[in-house]
C-alpha cells in the first residue's frame, strides 16, 4: 500500500474540501453543550429569534452579550431553517468558518508553493487539536480566525498587486472579524501587514496612509451596530465594552478573566498543535549522524529570513506578531492564537515533506505511534461496550461522572457509527502491519489519513458520549416536565456566572431571584451556596426540597438543588 498522487492546484482543493468537510459537518450535533462558554453564546441568537432584537438581546435573565454579534446572527440565521436554535446550528457557523480559512488557505498556498505542500498544510491545520476543537465549538473564536486570517491572506494579494485600488474582500473580512470580537479584529491584521510590507522595501507612509484608511473604513460597519447598542443599552453597554477592549489588553478589568504568566503561550502552541508536536520532538533527536537535523547558526537567520521568499516571510511575520501581541496582555486564551495555527501548518509541512525527503526516522516512528493509537483507542472502546470495563477502579470524588462517561460509552451504537469509529482501526492496523514496506511520502499520507479517521471516531462517538454525560440538560428536562412554562429562579453569588446550559435548554426562563422579588416559585442554587444562602433568607421563604441532582453541573462544578419556595408574610 504505497499512496500514488498525482496532486494538482484543482483536484487538491477537492480533496481538501471532502476530508474537511466530512471531519466537521456531519457531527456537530451529536454532543450536548456541557461546558458554560457555548450555551452562553448560543442563547443569544435564542433571544433575538424570540424577541425580534438583533442588536442587543438580553438573555438569562438579565445579560446582554459580552460580545458583538456576528456569532449570534450567524447561528439566527442558519437556526431559521430548522425553526429553533440547536446544537448543529449553534456549531455550524464555527465549522464552516474553519472549513472556508482551509480551503482558502490552501489556494493561497497553492499559487506560491507546492499543491502537496499547500495540502500537507490543510491538514495539519485543521486536524491540529486547538483548531480541531474550535471548529467544533459554538464559541467566536473559530469564526474570528477565519476573519482575520482571511483579511492577512486579501491584504498580501493587495501589496502583490502594487497597492492599487481598494481590497474590498480585506475591508470586509476585517469588519467582520470587528463584528465577532471587537477592534483587535482590524488592528492586527493591519499590523502584521504594515510591518511584512516595510521589510518588502514599501515607503512608510504609503504603507501607514492606506493600511490606517483599510482600518478606518473596515470600522464604518461595526461603528452602525455599535451606535445602535449603545442606544439600547446605554451605559451599561459602554462599560462592558471598554472592559472586553480596553480593560482585557490593559489588564484593569473587574475580574480577573484567564491571567497566565508570559510562557503560557508557549505552552498552548505546543500542546495545541498535537498530535504533530510528538513528530517534531522526535524529529530533533538525533537518530544517526546521516540523517540528523543540525540547527542553524543564531547568526544566519537574519540573513536566511531577508533572503526568503516573500509568502514565507509574510507567514512568518503573521505568527511572530500575533503571538507576541498575545504574550502583552494579563488575560491569555490558548484560543486567542488560534490565528497563528495557518500559518504554522504551512511551515510544518515543508519541515514534514523535508523529514520525508531525506528519510527520517521520525516519520516511521511517528506513523507507529499514531497507528497505535488508533488501535490502542477502538480496543478500549471494544471492551467498554463488551460491558467489561471494571467500574471498581474509579474511586474518589469524581467516581460518579467517571461511571456516567463509561456508561455512556457502553450504550448501543448504530452499524453508521461502527463503521465510522472501524475506519480508524483497520487504517492503524494496515500502516502498522505494512509500515517497513511503505515509501516515506506513503508514510507521511498514510498516518494523516489515520489521523484524520481517529478525529471521525472521536467528534462522531468518543467525544459526544463522554461530554454528554457531563451535560445539565437532564436538569433542564426535569424543569420542563413539572414545569413547562414561565419563569424558574436561580442564586449565584458570582458575577457574570449563571446556569448557561440549564437555561438553554429549559428555554430561556431561569432568571435570578434577585431580579423579580417573586412570592412562590423554584429555585436552583447549588450545594455549596445554599449552606450560606438558605440560612440567611429563612426568615423571608420556606423552602421545600423538589429535587437533588448529585451529579456535578457543568457550569457550576457543584451538586445542584432544586427548591420550592414561599415567601412568609
Amino acid at each position: 500500500m504505497n499512496f500514488r498522487l498525482h496532486l494538482t492546484p484543482k483536484n487538491g482543493f477537492w480533496i481538501l474540501t471532502t476530508i474537511v468537510t466530512l471531519t466537521f459537518i456531519p457531527y456537530l450535533g451529536e454532543a450536548l453543550f456541557s461546558t458554560k462558554g457555548e450555551p452562553r453564546e448560543a442563547i443569544v441568537a435564542v433571544g433575538m429569534l424570540e424577541s425580534g432584537n438583533w442588536i442587543l438581546p438580553v438573555s438569562n435573565g438579565d445579560i446582554i452579550p459580552y460580545k458583538p454579534p456576528m456569532l449570534a446572527w450567524c447561528i439566527a440565521l442558519l437556526s431559521l431553517a430548522v425553526g429553533h436554535v440547536t446544537e448543529f446550528t449553534s456549531r455550524l457557523p464555527s465549522a464552516l468558518a474553519l472549513i472556508i480559512m482551509t480551503l482558502w488557505g490552501f489556494r493561497f498556498y497553492a499559487r506560491r508553493a507546492s499543491a502537496m505542500q499547500s495540502l500537507l498544510a490543510g491538514v495539519i491545520s485543521f486536524t491540529a487539536f486547538e483548531v480541531f476543537r474550535a471548529g467544533y465549538a459554538c464559541r467566536v473564536d473559530m469564526l474570528l480566525t477565519m476573519f482575520m486570517v482571511g483579511a492577512l491572506y486579501s491584504l498580501y494579494t493587495y501589496w502583490e498587486r502594487g497597492l492599487k485600488g481598494i481590497p474590498w474582500l480585506a475591508v470586509l473580512m476585517m469588519s467582520g472579524a470587528c463584528l465577532t470580537k471587537g477592534p483587535v479584529g482590524v488592528f492586527l491584521p493591519c499590523m502584521c501587514a504594515g510591518v511584512f510590507m516595510l521589510f518588502q522595501r514599501v515607503k512608510w507612509t504609503e504603507a501607514v496612509w492606506k493600511l490606517v484608511v483599510l482600518g478606518l473604513m473596515s470600522l464604518v460597519i461595526p461603528a452602525v451596530w455599535y451606535v445602535m447598542a449603545y442606544m439600547q443599552g446605554g451605559q451599561k453597554f459602554l462599560d462592558l465594552a471598554l472592559e472586553e477592549n480596553v480593560g482585557r489588553m490593559t489588564g484593569s478589568m473587574s475580574y480577573e478573566s484567564h491571567e497566565n504568566p508570559f510562557w503560557y503561550n508557549f505552552i498552548t502552541v505546543i500542546s495545541g498543535y498535537a498530535p504533530y508536536t510528538v513528530l517534531l520532538l522526535l524529529a530533533l533527536i538525533p537518530w544517526s549522524k546521516v540523517n540528523a537535523l543540525v540547527p542553524p547558526r543564531i547568526k544566519s537567520w537574519w540573513t536566511e529570513f531577508r533572503a526568503m521568499n516573500p509568502a514565507y516571510q509574510f507567514a512568518l511575520l503573521c505568527t511572530l506578531i500575533i503571538f507576541v501581541f498575545y504574550c502583552i496582555p494579563k488575560s491569555k486564551r490558548s484560543v486567542y492564537l488560534l490565528p497563528i495555527y495557518p500559518f504554522l501548518a504551512f511551515f510544518i509541512a515543508e519541515f514534514v515533506m523535508y523529514l520525508a525527503h531525506i528519510r527520517h526516522r521520525s516519520i516511521k516512528i511517528y506513523a507507529a505511534i499514531i497507528s497505535g493509537a488508533a488501535i490502542i483507542a477502538y480496543a478500549t472502546f471494544v471492551v467498554i461496550q463488551c460491558g467489561w470495563f471494571p467500574y471498581g477502579i474509579l474511586k474518589g470524588k469524581h467516581a460518579l461522572e467517571q461511571s456516567m462517561m463509561v456508561t455512556n460509552m457502553s450504550m448501543h451504537l448504530s452499524w453508521i457509527l461502527w463503521a465510522v469509529v472501524s475506519l480508524s482501526m483497520v487504517a492503524g492496523a494496515i500502516m502498522a502491519i505494512r509500515l517497513k514496506k511503505l515509501t516515506y511520502r506513503s508514510t507521511v499520507l498514510g498516518t494523516l489519513l489515520t489521523t484524520v479517521l481517529i478525529y471521525w471516531a472521536f467528534a462522531g462517538v468518543y467525544q459526544p458520549r463522554i461530554m454528554n454525560a457531563k451535560s445539565d440538560k437532564p436538569i433542564a428536562e426535569y424543569l420542563n416536565r413539572i414545569q413547562p412554562e414561565g419563569p424558574v429562579y436561580s442564586y449565584i453569588d458570582t458575577d457574570q456566572m449563571r446556569f448557561f446550559t440549564t437555561n438553554f435548554y429549559a428555554g430561556d426562563r431561569i432568571r435570578p431571584i434577585e431580579l423579580d422579588d417573586p412570592s412562590t416559585g423554584l429555585l436552583l442554587i447549588g450545594v455549596r451556596q445554599a449552606k450560606e444562602w438558605l440560612p440567611a433568607n429563612a426568615d423571608r421563604y420556606d423552602f421545600t426540597l423538589v429535587r437533588h441532582f448529585r451529579a456535578r453541573s457543568c457550569d457550576m462544578r457543584d451538586q445542584i438543588l432544586l427548591l420550592h419556595f414561599d415567601k412568609k408574610q
